[in-house]
């Protein structure tokens, strides 16, 4: 597991699939179809604003001809605007409208790429779990329309949802199903980038030289097939890439270009993933006025973009939309419910002229009709019930995520500001072999195994005082001294890796006795300044950056199997600590840092 490229919603998969398709021309100017033709032209042309326009007039002329399919199309293409432009909460608004008006037309082309445009807005969000959903119903309906062609963009889709997961080997095989499809048809744009997702699945294994190829390639591919804002995603992933590589002029150069294009068209999303690029770039050429100003400026458009109350929203309307769904259904089946009975009333009352019975079934009917408002009025205390429960729930799942200070800020701001901590010791662990361990279980008991260790290691951090950060694939990473630094800090967290060590060594002997495979790893820690903060719009997730991260990454990935791996800075700060024994293993060289000095760390009563 390669911990220098932390994933991020992917933005070139979904450029292609939110592209609009030339109108019918020659119509009358009322026709919707016509509008929709100017919206083409003018998203050629660069001009977002009367594209926008044109398609919020085709969705009004369609709604006045009551062309429901027409009108589906048209709030796509005004959703697919507001969603270029960094406005997710209109763009959901407007996929959820299309996707009702396609179901209303019977449109199965309509639903599916409705559906898909929704899960995009959730993949954007980072709420992977919906994103899936949504994705998984599009590709439902592409499979029973029995065309293979139309398989190829659900696949890359949840290969680009496994790949910002942090599941590459997972992503990689969805990609090249949906790459033997785009080659089948000859589409050159969709090919490149497809590429580039390739490669970026590379770069997270940290198979650097395949990584780059795969970019490459895609990169000369997009600048002859692709519109300016593939070009510029492709050249922003190569940048990353190049900066994992530590090729780091280059990545300022694909960055630089990158941003440029990015400002040219006005996509946020772009500019916000060069800005981070060249930030870390520019970084590691010690260039550090510009490459503040870059980390300033990606950081105000996550927040814009991706804020707590945008993503509040967005989740609401959500809700809102399946509630509605579901009121409407059982709508339509009391309606039904109410014309039967009426029929049968009427009925009666054709049969039988004695004005007793007439009055008998009419009280009947009103005493049906208060019982069905009387259910209507449970029901909606119900699903009232149902949402407070709910908001109940994702506060508690609030605290339970993030550190107390930090819920507390944001619960009160809506936000929660990044700040510099110092001295915070970074530890990281790493399964080792984890693909070939893969191979032996099937993925119920892998992913058993895996939640087994990681509750293991929570019980672990909150027993040593640590805060855990996150989980990427395999791959544990926790920190002492957060949000505050504290004394200690750092040896709470050697005491705690070697907890790892030592439970997981007993693990591995209790599951060896029953002829079952068992996990091993590498753990490393760094210590010095980072900046903390909060990562996400929907799944806060309380994150760190800077060059301590990097540098306990490569003291993971330099050590050994059943070793705690620390630099020099970690050493220095468990003077006095009797009980931990320091082993030094003199400069190693580190892809990317040169030679750092290392040590290893065990208990004293372990012996050497």
């Amino acid at each position: 597991m390669d911990h220098r490229a932390i994933p991020r919603p992917t933005a070139l998969l979904v450029v292609l699939a939110l592209m609009g398709h030339g109108a019918v021309r020659g119509q009358p100017p009322t026709d919707p179809l016509v509008c929709l033709d100017s919206c083409a032209s003018c998203e050629k042309r660069g001009d977002a604003r009367a594209a926008l326009r044109f398609a919020q007039q085709a969705v009004d002329l369609a709604r006045r001809s009551k062309d429901r399919g027409t009108e589906g199309a048209a709030l796509l293409k005004a959703g697919a605007l507001h969603h270029r432009s960094g406005d997710l909460s209109q763009a959901l608004e407007h996929y959820l409208a299309a996707l009702l008006a396609h179901e209303d037309a019977g449109d199965l082309d309509g639903q599916a790429e409705a559906l898909n445009h929704i899960g995009a807005v959730h993949h954007y969000d980072r709420n992977y779990e919906r994103a899936g959903e949504y994705y998984r119903r599009s590709l439902e309906i592409r499979r029973a329309q029995g065309d293979p062609a139309k398989l190829a963009l659900p696949y890359n889709n949840l290969g680009s949802l496994l790949e910002d997961s942090g599941r590459p080997d997972s992503a990689l095989h969805y990609h090249r199903a949906g790459l033997a499809l785009r080659r089948a048809r000859g589409d050159s744009t969709w090919v490149g980038i497809i590429l580039s997702h390739i490669g970026a699945c590379h770069d997270q294994l940290g198979r650097m030289d395949s990584a780059l190829y795969h970019l490459r390639r895609a990169e000369r591919m997009m600048a002859t097939h692709g519109s300016p804002s593939m070009q510029g995603a492709t050249r922003r992933m190569l940048g990353s890439t190049c900066v994992h590589a530590g090729l780091y002029a280059e990545a300022r150069r694909w960055c630089t270009d990158a941003l440029r294009t990015a400002r040219a068209v006005g996509d946020h999303y772009l500019e916000q993933e060069s800005c981070e690029c060249l930030h870390q770039a520019l970084d590691h050429l010690s260039d550090h006025a510009a490459a503040y100003t870059m980390l300033a400026r990606f950081t105000a458009l996550r927040d814009s973009m991706f804020g707590a109350e945008r993503a509040k929203e967005r989740t609401r309307m959500d809700l809102t939309h399946e509630f509605d769904r579901k009121l409407l259904a059982d709508s339509i089946v009391n309606l039904q419910r109410q014309q039967q009975a009426e029929l049968a009333y009427q009925q009666r009352l054709v049969r039988e002229r004695d004005q007793k019975r007439l009055y008998l079934y009419g009280g009947i009917a009103v005493l049906l009709l208060a019982g069905g408002l009387w259910n209507r009025l449970i029901t909606i205390r119900r699903s009232r019930n149902l949402v407070q429960r709910e908001r109940e729930r994702s506060e508690q799942l609030l605290r339970n995520i993030l550190p107390a200070p930090i819920a507390e800020e944001l619960k009160e701001h809506g936000r929660a500001q990044a700040r510099e901590v110092a001295d915070v010791s970074i530890l990281f662990t790493d399964f080792h072999d984890f693909t070939r361990f893969s191979e032996r279980m099937d993925a119920q008991q892998l992913v058993g195994e895996i939640d087994t260790c990681f509750k293991a290691f929570d019980a672990i951090c909150l027993r040593h005082g640590l805060e855990k950060i996150k989980t990427i694939g395999d791959a544990y990473m926790a920190a002492g001294g957060l949000p505050q630094p504290w004394p200690g800090s750092a040896a709470a967290a050697v005491r705690a890796a070697l907890d790892m060590q030592q439970w997981l060594e007993q693990r591995a002997a209790e599951r060896h006795a029953g002829g079952a495979p068992a996990f091993r790893m590498r753990a490393g820690i760094h210590t010095g300044p980072v900046v903390a903060g909060i990562v996400g719009a929907t799944k806060f997730q309380y994150d760190v950056w800077g060059d301590t991260v990097n540098i306990a990454a490569r003291m993971e990935s330099s050590g050994e199997v059943g070793r705690v791996n620390i630099s020099a800075a970690t050493r220095t700060c468990l003077a006095g600590e009797p009980d931990l024994h320091i082993v030094a293993r003199g400069q190693q060289h580190v892809k990317g840092k040169g030679e750092l000095e290392m040590f290893f760390v065990h208990r004293s009563f372990e012996g050497a």
